[in-house]
């Protein structure tokens, strides 16, 4: 919890230091980015003030929605709510970060100062680190609660995932500074460095693979179990629970199909940030990258959003069919079992 405080006290701060500094002109860079490239200029000042937009309107609607479903049932929330939750308090950052430098780049057609972009890079680079780590742990996590029947026990808040994950990422920005400066058009890694660029192409493919591998592990266990009980179903045999290997429950299915949606965002926010690490690793990057940038960054927020909508549809829909007999029956046979009370209470 204090390591939380301590992130938003320092988050708070370089928003203030940057909104100050928005009121003199930049001392980094005397270079007038309008003038350099109109077009290029205006294409990444608009697609900046557009998807800020949106992905705010995406992030207040995500809460606004999990507010009335927590004060609705007066209860902890599931891990269906906290993932969008979570990935949209983390996206407020982003967005955060990017409005502020849209608007002095619109204000003063030139990037914060050097000075103030390596506070400001510094941090935005923890976040990105963070939120890369958060989609890799949940990810793991559902693996193990669906293929290897093992229930994580986060803590309160669950502050056992994200505790460390803050550390690592913190470390790992640090190590960094003194390649962050001013990237054009934003606070980022200098173009002349290599070492963040290869690192954020190395983390990315390296949470893919781990997402895309629990991804399709979990998927194949799930369809193996559904296939189990429409066999089951047909025969009008009723099953005793210890001839199911992975017995889970509909609920414990209907929740882990949402975590694995919300996984799939990252691959959609992500991936193009690819390009840009090229451009930085080869040469300048060109303004359509920073645009693609922009769109990809921000369409976590809008497709989170996307996402919460159809589950949501889903869950009604899927909330006013009875259960089936067979159904009935393994969840009575569930509560007898040791292991699959703590599934059903982990959920």
């Amino acid at each position: 919890m204090l390591s939380k405080y301590f992130l938003g006290i320092v988050l708070l701060n370089l928003i203030f230091e940057n909104l100050v500094n928005a009121d003199y002109p930049p001392e980094s860079s005397s270079k007038d980015l309008y003038e350099d490239d109109p077009v290029g200029f205006l294409s990444v000042v608009i697609f900046g003030f557009v998807f800020n937009f949106l992905a705010l309107a995406g992030i207040f609607f995500v809460f606004n929605r999990i507010y009335y479903r927590w004060t609705y049932k007066h209860k902890s929330l599931s891990m269906a709510l906290r993932v969008p939750f979570y990935l949209g308090v983390l996206d407020l950052v982003f967005v955060l970060f990017m409005t502020v430098s849209m608007m002095h780049l619109a204000i003063y057609h030139t990037p914060l100062s050097d000075h103030v972009c390596k506070s400001n890079a510094a941090i935005s680079v923890a976040f990105t680190i963070f939120h890369r780590l958060v989609i890799a742990g949940i990810s793991i996590i559902t693996y193990l609660r669906v293929c290897r029947q093992i229930v994580c026990n986060t803590g309160r808040y669950d502050w056992k995932l994200f505790l460390p994950i803050a550390i690592i990422s913190t470390i790992l920005s640090l190590l960094s500074i003194p390649t962050y400066g001013t990237n054009i058009y934003w606070c980022a890694a200098k173009p002349d460095t290599a070492m963040v660029p290869i690192f954020s192409i190395l983390m990315t493919f390296l949470v893919l693979f781990i997402c895309l591998f629990c991804y399709i592990q979990t998927i194949r266990v799930i369809r193996d179990i559904k296939n189990k009980q429409l066999s089951i179903e047909n025969r009008g045999v009723v099953a005793r629970i210890s001839t199911l290997k992975s017995p889970i429950d509909e609920v414990e299915i209907k929740v882990t199909t949402k975590v694995l949606g919300y996984i799939l965002v990252y691959m959609v926010q992500w991936l193009p940030d690819i390009p840009y690490d090229i451009y930085s690793l080869v040469g300048r990057a060109e303004p359509w990258v920073y645009c693609l940038v922009i769109v990809a960054v921000h369409m976590g927020s809008i497709g989170n959003a996307i996402f919460y909508v159809i589950n949501e549809g889903t869950s009604r829909y899927g909330s006013s069919n009875s259960s089936s007999s067979y159904e009935q029956v393994t969840l009575k046979d569930m509560n007898n079992s040791k292991n699959d009370a703590k599934i059903s209470t982990a959920v």
